[in-house]
């Protein structure tokens, strides 16, 4: 299984932040972003922030079809 497939496994699963992503892959945060944009640009991912404090965090989640 390729970080691709690992990523929307996991998104599959739930929302995911990259730190979460991060956690379960092992992958660095530029190899999970680089993958998080593809996704998004090829419309297989969206992002939104959920408020917390002291900051938002950006999560990321699967687009149903």
């Amino acid at each position: 299984m390729d970080l691709t497939q690992k990523i929307v496994a996991e998104l599959a699963k739930k929302d995911c932040s990259a730190g979460e992503i991060k956690d379960v892959t092992g992958a660095s945060y530029p190899e999970i972003f680089a993958i998080l944009k593809h996704l998004s640009d090829v419309g297989t991912v969206h992002h939104y922030f959920i408020y917390s404090t002291p900051l938002p965090v950006l999560t990321y989640q699967l687009k149903k079809s």
